[in-house]
């Protein structure tokens, strides 16, 4: 028999929802269409039942057999994320409000090479605990503002010789540079992150080229000391 929800989440689930809501609902089923994890039939059932829902007790079970990121869909009043699954459980989120997810650990990318060319990673991708990025005469684009952390402190490995390497955070993520830098130079962004928040570490090696660390809200970067 299934435990009953502690009421604050029942009481939320009984919020109606927003047309964005089920927008963002019917987009996660899109993805998961176009994934092969939807037969066409059973993508516009469920399509139809999130235009018939009206409160978020109804969108949520849409999605429960799909591996949906913790917080996609975040309830108003909870303070926490709702996961997406049959006993719709609470997650528990970071002390800046992210999400780390360790069971995606597995779909993470962790390899960018540009060389003599560009490489840009952004929009719903996964972070490893661990990544190496190489900008050779060329230049890499690291977006984290959508990206799903799988660790409490994701390493970054870069290698920028003659290259830029541009990294952009969303505010909670606390930026620790530890790279090297000869006839080079990094910059980052200077707001903050309250206490427990993810980490991201930068280690490596900047030769004659430049990283750059960006807020996703396009505050501006004030040089670090090396």
């Amino acid at each position: 028999m299934t435990e009953p929800l502690p009421d604050p989440v029942a009481d939320a689930l009984r919020l109606r929802a927003s047309d964005a809501d089920r927008e963002r609902v019917a987009g996660l089923l899109r993805d998961a269409y176009a994934e092969g994890r939807l037969s066409p039939v059973e993508h516009e059932e469920r399509l139809a039942e999130v235009y018939r829902a009206t409160t978020y007790g109804e969108l949520v079970p849409v999605l429960h057999d799909l591996p949906v990121p913790p917080g996609a869909l975040s309830v108003p009043g909870v303070g926490q994320a709702i996961a997406l699954t049959p006993s719709a459980a609470v997650v528990p989120s970071t002390a800046s409000g992210l999400v780390v997810d360790p069971s995606r650990v597995e779909q993470g990318q962790g390899t960018a090479v540009a060389i003599l060319s560009g490489v840009e990673r952004k929009g719903r991708w996964v972070a490893p605990p661990s990544m190496t990025t190489v900008a050779f005469m060329g230049g890499v684009e690291m977006d984290f503002s959508d990206a799903v952390l799988t660790a409490q402190e994701t390493t970054m490995t870069v290698l920028c010789l003659m290259g830029g390497i541009e990294i952009t955070v969303p505010d909670g993520i606390e930026v620790r540079f530890d790279a090297v830098a000869l006839m080079g130079g990094h910059s980052g962004p200077t707001s903050t992150p309250p206490p427990g928040s993810p980490v991201l570490r930068i280690t490596g090696l900047i030769l004659m080229g430049g990283v750059d660390i960006k807020s996703a809200k396009g505050s501006g970067a004030k040089p670090i000391e090396g």
